[in-house]
C-alpha cells in the first residue's frame, strides 16, 4: 500500500497544485462535492483509522460555513424566514454550503500532503532554492515534533498532580502557561540541537544534494492524465460548459459530464494508485 506517496515528488506537485487550484477557482458544488469525496477516501486509505473523525470534521465544517454565510449574507431571491427587517435566503445557505465543501476539501487534501510529504522531497522540489526549500521541510518536521512533544509535556504534569487536571480557571491558567514555557524551551533547545546537526552533516553554502528520485512509467502515465484533464477542464471553464449560478436563484447554468468524469478521474489518482497496488498484491498473494 500507500503506492502513490512512492511516487515521484514532481508528480505530487502537479496533483496537488491542480487539485487545490482547480477546486478553488471553479464554485461549483458538483465539482466540490467530488473533489471532497476523493480526497476523505484517500484519506481513508492512508489514515484507516481517522475515516469517521475525518468524515465528522468535514460535515461540522460544512454546517458551520453554511449556517455562518446565510446569517452575515443577505442576497438571493428565496427567503428562508425573517428577523426583523433582515432576510435569510436559501442562495446564501447554499453558498456557504460550497464554501463549506471547497474548505473540507482542500483541509483533506493538505492532510494527504502532510503523508506524501517529507524533508528530501521537498528539498528536492525546490532544488532552486535550497533555503527556502530547508526552511519549509524544517517546518513539516516541527509542526508533528511539537504537537507530539506538547502532548507529553502535558501528560507529564497531570502526572505530576496525582493523574488529576488542575480545577479553577486560576489553576488551570497556570498550568497552561507552564506547559507553554516548557513547550518553549524544548524548541529552542531543539533548534539549536539541529542546527549543529545540519551543520555537521554538510548543510552549508556550496553543499552538494543527491537527487534520488527516477521517473518510472507510473510517474509518466499519472502525469499525462493529469495535465491533459487540467488543459481540457480549464477549455471547459473558460467556454462556460461547467457554470454554476447561486444568485439571485440557484442553477446549473451549463454542465459538461464529459469534464465532469475527467475532473473525477484526475482527483482519483492517488485512490486508483492505491487500490491498483491492492489488487496485485492480492493477485500474486492468490498465485502464490
Amino acid at each position: 500500500m500507500n503506492r502513490f506517496s512512492k511516487l515521484h515528488p514532481i508528480l505530487h506537485l502537479i496533483f496537488y497544485v491542480f487539485s487545490l487550484m482547480f477546486v478553488l477557482v471553479v464554485s461549483n458544488p458538483f465539482y466540490s462535492f467530488a473533489s471532497l469525496v476523493c480526497a476523505l477516501l484517500y484519506n481513508g486509505v492512508i489514515y484507516p483509522k481517522r475515516i469517521r473523525k475525518n468524515i465528522v470534521f468535514s460535515i461540522i465544517i460544512i454546517l458551520f460555513v453554511s449556517f455562518f454565510n446565510m446569517l452575515f449574507a443577505h442576497y438571493g431571491a428565496d427567503v428562508l424566514f425573517l428577523i426583523g427587517h433582515t432576510e435569510f435566503t436559501l442562495e446564501a445557505l447554499f453558498y456557504g454550503f460550497n464554501q463549506g465543501l471547497v474548505f473540507s476539501a482542500v483541509v483533506m487534501w493538505f492532510t494527504a500532503l502532510s503523508f506524501n510529504s517529507d524533508g528530501d522531497r521537498v528539498l528536492y522540489i525546490f532544488s532552486f532554492a535550497p533555503k527556502l526549500s530547508l526552511m519549509f521541510s524544517m517546518i513539516l518536521g516541527f509542526i508533528p515534533r511539537f504537537t507530539k512533544k506538547l502532548g507529553e509535556i502535558r501528560d507529564a504534569q497531570k502526572a505530576l498532580l496525582g493523574g488529576e487536571s488542575p480545577q479553577g480557571i486560576k489553576n488551570k491558567f497556570k498550568s497552561e502557561v507552564n506547559i507553554l514555557s516548557a513547550l518553549i524551551t524544548y524548541s529552542l533547545e531543539s533548534s539549536i540541537i539541529t542546527a549543529d546537526s545540519m551543520n555537521a552533516r554538510g548543510y552549508k553554502k556550496g553543499a552538494l544534494s543527491v537527487k534520488r528520485y527516477k521517473i518510472c512509467v507510473q510517474d509518466i502515465l499519472f502525469s499525462v492524465i493529469i495535465l491533459i484533464a487540467a488543459i481540457y477542464l480549464i477549455y471547459s471553464k473558460a467556454a462556460g460548459n461547467i457554470t454554476f449560478i447561486f444568485e439571485p436563484v440557484i442553477y446549473s447554468k451549463s454542465f459538461s459530464i464529459g469534464a465532469f468524469a475527467v475532473f473525477c478521474v484526475a482527483e482519483g489518482i492517488p485512490f486508483i494508485a492505491e487500490m491498483w497496488e491492492e489488487m496485485l498484491w492480492k493477485l500474486s498473494n492468490s498465485k502464490a
